[in-house]
C-alpha cells in the first residue's frame, strides 16, 4: 500500500538499485579481472617488418632486452581512443572489446543462412508477443472487475504453472519423446506445442469470459514456456559451417533485446487506441499477439520442413569436421 500511493519512492529505490550496482562493478579490484597478458600472449609477437629478419636469432637480437623481446600487440584502435589506461583496469579490457563484439553482430544480426536466421526470426517473433503480459493486469481488471490485488493473485499461478511444466518436461521428454524422436525433432516438437498453446492461451484470454474461463486460458497460455530452451538447443545444433555457438548467443541476446523495448509500447499503444475507440472490442490486443504466434508457429513448421530434409546430416557432418581439424 504504501508503495502503491508513492510511486516517487518506489523510483528512487529502483534508481538506488542500479546505482549500487554500478558501484559494485566499479569497486571490482584488478585482481579479479581477466590478465593482461594470457598464456597465447606471453609468447613474443614481433610485426611484419620484423618476421623475416629474425631478430630474436641475430646477435642483435640476442642483446635485446627481456621487454624487447616479449612485445605484444597493441589494443585496437577503439580503445586507444579512452583516456584511462585500460592495462591497469582488466575489467574495462573485458568489456570493451565485448561491447564492440555486440556491436558487430548487431549489424549482422540477420545477415545468417538458413535455418538460423528462421530461429531468429522465431525468437524475434516470440519476444513481441510475450510483452502482451503488461496488459494483464489493467486488462484482467477491466474485464473481471477485480481490483489489483485480486488480480496480482492470480496472476500468481503463472509461476505455479510454469514451475509445474519446467519440472514435468524432463521426466516427459525422457520417457514418451526419447525413444520415438531424435534430439532435434524433440526440440521442434516442444517448440511448436508451447507456440501453439500460448496461441489459444491468448486467444481464450481475448474474450470478455467469466473468471474460470479467464484462468484456464491463463494456465494453457502459461504452459507454453519450453519454447526458449528446446529453441535454443535447436539453434545451435544447426548452426552453419563457420558459425559460433558464442556468435548465436550474443545474436539471440540482442534479439530478445529489441523484441522488449519495442514489444512493451507497442501492446501499450494499442491497448489505448481500443480503450479510447468505441468499436474496436477490448481482447483485440490479445488477438493480435495471436496471430504474431501463428506466425512463429508458420516459422516453426519451416525449421521442421527443414530438419526433413537433412539437417541431421549437416549436423553430424559439422560434427565429424570439427573432429577432424
Amino acid at each position: 500500500m504504501l508503495l502503491s500511493n508513492h510511486v516517487d519512492l518506489l523510483n528512487a529505490l529502483s534508481i538506488l538499485c542500479y546505482a549500487l550496482t554500478a558501484c559494485f562493478a566499479a569497486a571490482i579490484p584488478s585482481q579479479c579481472g581477466r590478465l593482461i597478458q594470457t598464456a597465447e600472449d606471453s609468447q613474443p609477437t614481433l610485426l611484419n617488418s620484423e618476421a623475416t629478419a629474425s631478430p630474436l636469432s641475430s646477435p642483435e637480437g640476442s642483446r635485446l632486452s627481456p621487454e624487447a623481446n616479449t612485445k605484444v600487440t597493441p589494443l585496437p584502435k577503439y580503445i586507444r581512443l579512452f583516456k584511462f589506461n585500460v592495462h591497469q583496469r582488466p575489467l574495462i579490457r573485458i568489456l570493451l572489446p565485448s561491447l564492440h563484439a555486440s556491436y558487430q553482430s548487431l549489424l549482422t544480426l540477420f545477415q545468417v543462412p538458413n535455418p538460423t536466421l528462421t530461429v531468429i526470426l522465431v525468437f524475434l517473433i516470440n519476444g513481441l508477443a510475450v510483452r502482451i503480459e503488461v496488459l494483464l493486469p489493467q486488462y484482467a481488471s477491466l474485464v473481471l472487475h477485480w481490483p489489483l490485488a485480486t488480480v496480482n493473485s492470480a496472476l500468481a499461478l503463472k509461476a505455479l504453472i510454469s514451475s509445474l511444466v519446467l519440472f514435468a518436461l524432463p521426466t516427459l521428454r525422457k520417457s514418451c519423446l526419447e525413444p520415438r524422436m531424435s534430439t532435434l525433432q524433440i526440440d521442434i516438437f516442444i517448440t511448436q506445442a508451447s507456440l501453439l498453446t500460448n496461441m489459444i492461451g491468448v486467444i481464450g484470454l481475448g474474450f470478455s469470459a467469466p473468471a474460470g474461463f479467464f484462468i484456464i486460458s491463463l494456465c494453457v497460455y502459461t504452459s507454453g514456456c519450453g519454447l526458449a530452451d528446446s529453441l535454443t538447443t535447436y539453434g545451435t545444433c544447426t548452426l552453419p559451417p563457420g558459425e559460433q555457438v558464442s556468435e548465436f548467443y550474443v545474436r539471440t541476446g540482442l534479439i530478445n533485446t529489441i523484441a522488449a523495448l519495442i514489444g512493451a509500447p507497442l501492446w501499450s499503444g494499442v491497448f489505448s487506441l481500443v480503450l479510447k475507440s468505441e468499436i474496436l472490442p477490448l481482447g483485440l490486443p490479445y488477438w493480435v499477439c495471436a496471430a504474431l504466434y501463428g506466425a512463429g508457429l508458420g516459422g516453426a513448421m519451416a525449421l521442421k520442413t527443414w530438419l526433413a530434409n537433412g539437417a541431421e546430416g549437416w549436423r553430424y557432418d559439422r560434427v565429424a569436421s570439427n573432429e577432424t581439424e
